[in-house]
């Protein structure tokens, strides 16, 4: 295996709505399986501002290093190439809006567009975090973003899973909307300058997870991740669980997971040949990992989702 060249990154680099309004809305809602399944969000960022509603359920939430436990209602705002993941067992409903902050920018300097909008866009503005009932902006920010999800529901062409905008009245109201989130959260103080402390080695590991998923079908060595960030092994090692909250030998085997249920849903293939084909040694070695992964077997799981389709 060569490092020599860098991997695709874990940048998300489909279109968010369209490509003159780049805004669109996802929901997950446990309720609508007739069978239980997590929700899972691989780690992965974009260049879009991300607004997560956990409206019910138990989330598990990494953005960044910092891992959040939520069990309220809560808002969770995540950056522009922010590293984020999400993870919920059952009995979930949450919901995305993501925009890029270009479309709230305006021809004119006027001081929303030089204090806010042109600070937030170039990174010298931060986000809250997460924002619950106890914040006095909570209100406020939910009533503004359920008007743009009903504007969403109600309004947009649906292809695939992307909603899309495309009338002038209904693009005017939601940035409206976002513009009236922006001044709430300026207004209680909750943006804030970057604190500098994010730490830097964030940006290689990047390029670590990318490579990961690039390369799962094949053996990945451990010291060839850790060559990528310039480490040790052990350092490699103890960084990433840090980080990621998991040893990097279970993120590759969830990563290989997740391309074997979509080979088993969308394939004729034997169970024997998908294993070999993403990356495991052996399938005694697939079934006890996607047993661990899933809680089932991968025959099981394959004759589920001919009843039940999904994907993880």
């Amino acid at each position: 295996m060569s490092v020599q060249s860098l991997p695709s990154s874990l940048k998300e680099t489909r279109t968010q709505g369209t490509v003159t309004f780049p805004c669109t809305v996802y929901r997950a809602d446990a309720s609508v399986s007739e069978i239980p399944r997590p929700f899972i969000t691989k780690v992965h960022w974009h260049d879009a501002v991300e607004i997560l509603h956990f409206i019910h359920g138990h989330f598990r939430v990494r953005v960044g290093m910092e891992e959040y436990d939520i069990c309220q209602e809560a808002f969770c705002f995540v950056g522009s190439g922010k590293l984020h993941a999400i993870y919920s067992a059952d009995g979930y409903l949450e919901e995305a809006l993501l925009f890029s902050p270009y479309i709230l920018e305006s021809p004119g300097v006027d001081s929303a567009e030089r204090d806010l909008i042109d600070p937030l866009r170039r990174g010298q503005l931060t986000l809250p975090l997460m924002i619950d009932e106890s914040s006095p902006a909570f209100c406020q920010i939910r009533h503004e973003y359920q008007v743009c999800q009903a504007i969403f529901e109600s309004r947009s062409r649906i292809q695939g899973d992307q909603h899309m905008l495309e009338d002038a009245a209904s693009q005017l109201r939601v940035k409206a909307a976002l513009m009236n989130i922006l001044a709430t959260l300026s207004e209680t103080g909750l943006l804030g300058e970057p604190s500098g402390k994010e730490d830097p080695r964030l940006e290689t590991l990047k390029k670590v997870l990318g490579y990961i998923r690039d390369h799962f079908s094949e053996k990945i060595y451990l010291s060839d991740l850790a060559q990528l960030m310039n480490m040790n092994e052990q350092y490699f090692c103890r960084f990433f669980r840090m980080a990621m909250g998991k040893t990097p030998l279970t993120y590759i085997n969830e990563t290989r997971i997740r391309q074997a249920s979509v080979l088993l849903q969308s394939s004729e293939l034997p169970v024997a040949q998908i294993a070999e084909d993403c990356g495991f040694c052996s399938p005694g070695h697939f079934i006890t990992a996607f047993r661990k992964f899933t809680g089932t077997t991968p025959k099981r799981y394959r004759n589920q989702q001919r009843v039940h389709p999904a994907s993880f």
